[in-house]
């Protein structure tokens, strides 16, 4: 770049970068708090319903109902419910530190630092590298903090990135995989809960960043927060 009389002008190609206090001033928004609360709510509503369903069915608990979507339709959109309610639970579940971990990078760095640099990593990478960087806290893939968050990252993207599976012949309902109901939300929900004791347990001072945060105004209206 060039100023009066032709003479170059130099361009600050860096700057030093401070990354911030745990108890850094300012205002955020996030949605971690929010599916953590989800995710705890709707697993109250699954175990309700499980309750509900092993009081209608129809046959012993371990056998499987047949023709049920004609015979029993009240049972299938019961299950149906149960099955949605699972899944919505570990997906929130996972949501909510996926939430977190990215408040907990825009806090410490900056929005644009952020974005730049750790927001498109994956969930595993991006606990390590924020961990590393603001903290000075290096732990490996197998540090308890990480295993819990990959499975249930796992979970989540199983039921956010579904795949096709070919079998060699026809395979009963019964004989097909899946998961266990509602162990699986309950698991999820456990997950989720040890993840930010863990993390908190690590890295102290991120106490107050960790959810719940506490209350804020509960300010109502028809735009969701």
């Amino acid at each position: 770049m060039l100023g009066p009389f032709g003479i170059p002008i130099a361009i600050p190609t860096r700057s030093l970068f401070v990354i911030r206090a745990h108890s850094a001033e300012g205002a955020w928004s996030s949605d971690d708090r929010r599916h953590l609360e989800s995710a705890t709510q709707l697993l109250i509503d699954l175990e309700a319903n499980c309750q509900q369903v092993l009081r209608d069915w129809p046959v012993p608990a371990a056998d499987t109902v047949r023709n049920a979507q004609a015979d029993h339709p009240a049972l299938w959109a019961l299950v149906s419910q149960r099955d949605r309610l699972s899944d919505s639970v570990r997906i929130f579940a996972a949501m909510a530190i996926e939430g977190f971990l990215n408040y907990f990078g825009v806090v410490r760095l900056g929005e644009a630092e952020f974005n730049a640099h750790f927001e498109r990593l994956g969930l595993i990478p991006k606990l390590r590298a924020l961990l590393l960087v603001c903290d000075s806290i290096s732990i490996f893939a197998k540090y308890p903090l990480a295993v819990v968050l990959s499975q249930l990252a796992d979970g989540r993207n199983s039921l956010v990135h579904p795949k096709a599976k070919e079998y060699p012949g026809s395979v009963p309902d019964e004989q097909r995989p899946g998961v266990e109901v509602p162990e699986a939300a309950r698991q999820a929900v456990a997950g989720m809960n040890a993840f930010f004791q863990q993390f908190t347990l690590l890295v102290p001072a991120a106490k107050p960043l960790v959810p719940p945060r506490g209350a804020t105004g509960g300010a109502l209206s028809f735009k969701q927060a």
